[in-house]
């Protein structure tokens, strides 16, 4: 982000660099993502960790998706370059702050003390091995998909000379909004588990996604705002009790690799679901490709209910609990990439 600051500043190939400076942030937040999940699952005990989770979830939404872009506004105006200067000294403090975390896990260690396998290929291998965690990622992933269609073709449909004729503050509000539903309902997802269990908890996370889907098919002006918003708290749970999903079902060993692999292959949906959108937008109304997408959310409800169960889930867990289940599958996956 200095380096930003420092190209933005002196006018020096920002053309060129700043999608590689970008790709990087980007790249390492995945990182930071990973490895909150992980330290969350070490220091913080089981019945808490829903909650502690919402608020990693909170700095997601709050900060990326309102306070950051409305601060980043404020600050353009002063100067191009300060923005990226002031990331740039809160993600060396941030540095500093994360550095005075203590664990004492050894990341890499299986419990017998051998070396654990690792690599993407190990993670994705020990996520296709479990139900519980493959349904996760292929719901994630549809959903990524049916998202990236949605957010490619709504801004065209939403901002002047679209067709709710929106100005750009106008929209900016609309996405800040939803921000800050997804941010109160990380906050309440451990209470909306408490009362309904996990698996309704990720299925209302569906109807949420439809919800925000369908909105522009169905209201305009305030109602689309707080349809919107609505549907975003509702969506916004999904990260956090998949979170929690993951951290009671994976070998604390396995957790990192489980996680990232996870995240790969969810976020890689991304460019998939913008290039659909871009394309199919050629030949296909708004209209269509926002029911398509709703329908999609929708339609990711049937394998939450088939294979993620509130009892499916406490099964996964009783074997991590009762055997560290990742020990036969470390072994599985090593056997099969040629390793002892």
């Amino acid at each position: 982000m200095l380096a930003l600051a420092v190209l933005i500043w002196t006018g020096t190939a920002i053309l060129v660099m700043a999608p590689v400076l970008v790709f990087v942030v980007a790249a390492l937040q995945t990182v930071v993502d990973t490895a909150a999940e992980v330290v969350t699952a070490d220091t913080v005990e089981e019945e808490r960790r829903t909650k502690a989770n919402g608020f990693l979830a909170v700095s997601t939404r709050l900060f990326y998706q309102f306070l950051g872009p409305a601060l980043a506004g404020v600050l353009v105006d002063v100067h191009q370059a300060l923005p990226g200067l002031v990331a740039g000294l809160a993600c060396l403090a941030a540095a500093l702050v994360a550095a005075q975390v203590r664990t004492g896990v050894r990341p890499l260690a299986a419990r017998d003390g051998s070396a654990a396998p690792t690599g993407w290929w190990t993670g994705t291998r020990l996520v296709f091995a479990r139900p519980v965690l493959a349904t996760l990622v292929g719901v994630g992933g549809l959903t990524t998909i049916a998202n990236s269609i949605f957010y490619t073709i709504f801004i065209v449909y939403a901002v002047k000379p679209g067709e709710l004729g929106l100005s750009s503050s106008q929209y900016g509000f609309l996405v800040g909004a939803t921000g800050v539903g997804a941010a109160l309902g990380a906050l309440a997802t451990h209470r909306v588990e408490r009362l309904l269990g996990r698996s309704w908890t990720l299925t209302l996370t569906r109807v949420g996604w439809a919800l925000v889907f369908a909105g522009p098919l169905i209201a305009d002006g305030a109602l689309l705002v707080l349809l919107m918003a609505a549907g975003s708290a509702l969506g916004g749970m999904w990260s956090v009790e998949a979170m929690s999903v993951r951290q009671l079902t994976v070998d604390r060993t396995d957790l990192g690799r489980v996680s990232g692999a996870s995240r790969m292959l969810t976020y890689g949906m991304t460019p998939v679901g913008s290039a659909l959108g871009g394309v199919l937008s050629l030949t296909v109304d708004a209209e269509a490709l926002f029911t398509v997408c709703a329908a999609l959310a929708l339609l990711a409800i049937v394998p939450l209910r088939l294979f993620l169960s509130d009892r499916a889930i406490d099964e996964a867990a009783r074997v991590v609990a009762r055997t560290g289940a990742g020990a036969p599958d470390r072994a599985r996956v090593a056997q099969s990439e040629g390793q002892p």
